[in-house]
């Protein structure tokens, strides 16, 4: 068995006992098995590969898991490429527009108790403030309490740059995820959803609807795996590459997502169906770390760029 085929079978053993409302056990089994520490350095490295953290992220997000996973891998990661270490878990403070490190807003902060912040260039670790409203029923966010100490790390502009490539890469998995999970679920619906006497599945309208969000998922999944493959070897285009990647999610989850409530159909409107789980869970990632049009604007500049 290799180690990757190792990592999904312990992740999705972790998501099969997800409960809603109970993220912090998740939180125990993500942190016992060192997954939310994948990205801490160990040597002049992360302790795991870009698409290794890729494999632990998208497995969890099929149940919409609520442990601040992501949170505290790019806490981790920041702090990795500022030559810092953290002395316990924290998760991200983003800016206000929910595009970058910052200190607006504390996000993914289930079972967390303080945030790593980006204060003038420098690393912060801040208390977690009261928790506010979000779209996302499943991933906390909080307001930004005091700041608790510093990390004597500075972010330059190079480390910016690599952070943001592999935060969209994360979001980009958590996407990805996300939309799989419920289309998996809509599948084996279509197969078992009896109408006029057959399965809806046998019905070539519900046949295209899926086949087209199959197509969807796995062109989202060859992006991702480029764009992990990239960051992963030091490729000069990885930013770019995670840029695209995290356009297309956007934009391809929140189709897969809306697919599968069709199939679904009037069940998936349901508050004790989980299928507006999922949707909310792609239309907020959707917007951190850059909307589509953002997204393709800096692509555009990059490109831009190149060709001067």
């Amino acid at each position: 068995m290799s180690e990757d085929t190792l990592l999904r079978d312990t992740a999705a053993e972790i998501a099969e006992q997800c409960r809603p409302d109970q993220h912090d056990n998740c939180w125990k089994a993500l942190t016992e098995t060192g997954f939310a520490a994948l990205r801490d350095a160990e040597g002049d490295a992360p302790a795991a590969t870009a698409a290794q953290t890729v494999v632990v992220v998208e497995e969890m997000a099929k149940v919409v898991c609520g442990a601040p996973l992501v949170g505290a891998l790019l806490a981790g990661e920041a702090l990795r490429l500022a030559g810092a270490a953290a002395d316990e878990p924290r998760t991200l403070v983003l800016a206000d527009d929910l595009g970058s490190l910052g200190a607006g807003l504390a996000w993914d902060t289930t079972a967390m108790t303080r945030g790593l912040a980006l204060d003038r260039g420098e690393l912060v670790t801040v208390e977690l403030g009261p928790g506010v409203p979000s779209g996302d029923l499943t991933r906390g966010v909080s307001r930004v309490g005091e700041v608790a100490g510093r990390c004597d790390a500075a972010f330059d502009a190079a480390a910016a740059t690599r952070f943001a490539a592999f935060a969209r890469v994360l979001l980009a998995a958590d996407l990805l995820g996300a939309a799989d999970g419920l289309f998996g679920k809509a599948v084996e619906y279509a197969k078992q959803r009896v109408q006029f006497g057959k399965p809806i599945g046998s019905f070539q309208a519900v046949q295209h609807l899926l086949g087209r969000a199959f197509a969807e998922l796995e062109a989202l999944r060859s992006t991702l795996a480029h764009a992990a493959h990239a960051i992963d070897t030091g490729d000069p285009d990885a930013h770019a590459c995670a840029l695209v990647a995290k356009a297309y999610a956007n934009e391809a989850a929140v189709s897969v997502v809306q697919t599968a409530i069709q199939v679904f159909g009037g069940v998936a409107i349901t508050w004790e169906f989980p299928a507006h789980l999922h949707l909310r869970r792609v239309v907020a990632d959707a917007q951190v770390f850059g909307a589509t049009d953002a997204l393709y604007g800096l692509l555009h500049d990059e490109v831009e760029g190149v060709a001067r």
